[in-house]
């Protein structure tokens, strides 16, 4: 059971996920369950490559920065819970209550 299931380890996603888990002791994340699906085949920045992005190094692969961003999440945040490998297929319920149905399992919010 989790609070919040951040949809997609791509740019919105991880950047979700990296806010949520900065904020941990703030009192609107204190004692939630937070988890992101990383999985990110269907992310455009896959084929990317940069070279005038402020921050990245000139020629760095979409793809690596994808495969970075879920290390430094796992090192920086570790109480945010990364379900890779997963592509979720639908999303069954209405508020408050959804199950998250992937490849492999379900997940209740």
């Amino acid at each position: 059971m989790f609070d919040v299931l951040i949809i997609g380890g791509g740019v919105s996603g991880m950047s979700c996920a990296l806010v949520l888990g900065s904020a941990k002791n703030k009192t609107f994340v204190t004692d939630k369950k937070i988890g992101i699906f990383t999985h990110q085949k269907n992310s455009s920045l896959q084929e990317a490559i940069f070279y005038n992005a402020y921050g990245i190094t000139p020629g760095k692969l979409g793809s690596e920065l994808l495969t970075e961003s879920t290390q430094d999440l796992a090192t920086t945040y570790p109480h945010i819970t990364q379900i890779p490998n997963e592509k979720v297929m639908k999303v069954e319920g209405s508020y408050p209550e959804f199950t998250v149905v992937t490849n492999k399992n379900s997940y209740k919010t």
